[in-house]
C-alpha cells in the first residue's frame, strides 16, 4: 500500500540528481550543490546574483528574455542601466555556481541548460505529468502510481522559495506548483478511494491540509473515509478542525456539504 508516513523529511538525492553537475532546490527552500557538494552562499553580495537564478527558474528557465528578467529585478532601471546590471550579475552568477555551460545567452535569451542543471521544479512538474496520465487510465497499475506518487510528494518539500517573501515574479509559479500540487492529491486519494484503499486515501487528504488547511474538500472526503471505516469520532474530530479553522482563519462556517456529512454521522 502506498504509504506517505514512510516518504522521509530530507531528501535524498536520488540517482537522476548525481547526474547532473548543477543540482537546484527551490521547493520549500532555496539550495544549490555542485556534484554532490551544496554550495555556501554567506555574503549579501551574492543576493542579486541568486536573485537573478530564482528568477530565471521562476519565468520558465529557458529562453527568458533579458529585458523580463530586467523588468523583474531592476523595475526602477531603464535600458542601458537594466541591461548593463544584468550582465554584470548574470557574470557573478556564472562565477558563483562554478559551472561553466550551465548558463547559455543567445540573442538576448537566458538558458538554465537541462543538460547541466537538475532543478527540482521541473522534476516535480515531469513526475506529477507521469502521475496525471497514470490517473488518466483505465486501469493504473497500482505500485507504479504508488512509485510515482512518492516521488512527486518527496519532491514537493514546500511551496516555491517557501522561505523567502514572495516577489512579483515568483507568485505565479509558487501558486501553479501548489495548485498541481494539490490537485495530484485529491485526484489520487480519489482514486484509492475508487479501488477501497481508504487508509492510502486518508494519507492524501492529511497530506493535502497540511499543505493547505483551507481547501474544505480535503476535510470532506477525510470524513467519508473514515466514516467508511467505521471510525466516527475520528470524522467528527475532522469536522471540529475543520469547522475552527474555517472560523478562526476566514471567519466563516464550513459549507452545507460538509455540514450534511456531519448530520450524516450523527445519525448513524
Amino acid at each position: 500500500m502506498f504509504d506517505l508516513h514512510q516518504i522521509p523529511v530530507s531528501i535524498p538525492a536520488p540517482d537522476e540528481q548525481r547526474d547532473y553537475p548543477l543540482q537546484i532546490f527551490t521547493l520549500g527552500r532555496f539550495s544549490v550543490a555542485r556534484g554532490v557538494e551544496p554550495i555556501r552562499f554567506a555574503r549579501k553580495a551574492q543576493h542579486r546574483p541568486l536573485q537573478l537564478l530564482k528568477a530565471l527558474i521562476a519565468l520558465g528557465g529557458r529562453e527568458v528574455g533579458s529585458d523580463r528578467l530586467g523588468m523583474a529585478l531592476w523595475p526602477e532601471s531603464e535600458g542601458d542601466t537594466a541591461y548593463n546590471a544584468f550582465e554584470i550579475t548574470l557574470h557573478r552568477l556564472r562565477k558563483l555556481i562554478g559551472v561553466e555551460k550551465a548558463l547559455v545567452l543567445s540573442n538576448g535569451l537566458l538558458t538554465l541548460d537541462n543538460q547541466q542543471c537538475w532543478v527540482d521544479v521541473w522534476a516535480f512538474e515531469q513526475a506529477a505529468g507521469q502521475a496525471e496520465t497514470l490517473l488518466r487510465s483505465l486501469h493504473p497499475n497500482p505500485d507504479e502510481l504508488a512509485s510515482i506518487s512518492s516521488k512527486v510528494v518527496m519532491l514537493y518539500h514546500g511551496h516555491f522559495l517557501g522561505r523567502e517573501t514572495p516577489e512579483p515574479w515568483s507568485i505565479s509559479l509558487r501558486e501553479r506548483l501548489r495548485s498541481k500540487f494539490l490537485r495530484h492529491l485529491h485526484d489520487l486519494a480519489r482514486h484509492w478511494e475508487k479501488i477501497g484503499q481508504h487508509e492510502a486515501a486518508i494519507q492524501c487528504y492529511q497530506k493535502g491540509l497540511e499543505t493547505d488547511d483551507l481547501a474544505e474538500i480535503f476535510y470532506q472526503r477525510l470524513m467519508v473515509c473514515y466514516q467508511q471505516l467505521g471510525r466516527k469520532s475520528e470524522a467528527l474530530a475532522v469536522y471540529r478542525r475543520c469547522r475552527t479553522t474555517l472560523s478562526l482563519i476566514l471567519a466563516i462556517t464550513p459549507s452545507p456539504a460538509t455540514e450534511t456529512i456531519r448530520r450524516r454521522l450523527t445519525e448513524v
